[in-house]
């Protein structure tokens, strides 16, 4: 006789992360549909003032995006910075186009930093 043995999934933390992510971001997507949907119903109403400040809550401004990384804070003037893969010992560039544009500065002696 042959016996049926349920084995359980194994989780891992990576999973565990993504799923405790997804039910974060749905818990925000449904308040902001029923921020929405209480602010469309308010406004049609003509008691937009009166949902706000029963509700306690000031309309949320959209948050700003975060400002870029840069590699580096103080430029110079009239340099020009080739952000490429790090050099090997053989070439200067795994890529093709970070090795031909290196050579064509190289060449026309325009002042470069390869970083």
């Amino acid at each position: 006789m042959s016996t049926e043995v349920e084995t359980k999934t194994v989780v891992t933390v990576d999973e565990k992360k993504e799923i405790i992510e997804t039910s974060d971001e749905k818990k925000v997507i449904e308040q902001e549909e029923a921020e929405v949907t209480a602010a469309a119903a308010a406004a049609a109403a003509g008691e937009k003032e009166a949902v706000g400040k029963e509700s306690g809550k000031e309309a949320k401004e959209p948050i700003p995006p975060p400002p870029p990384r840069v590699h580096k804070i103080d430029f110079e003037k009239d340099v020009v910075y080739l952000f490429q893969f790090s050099r090997t010992s053989v070439l200067p560039s795994l890529s093709p186009y970070c090795l031909k544009t290196e050579t064509w500065l190289r060449l026309t002696g325009i002042n470069y930093q390869a970083q």
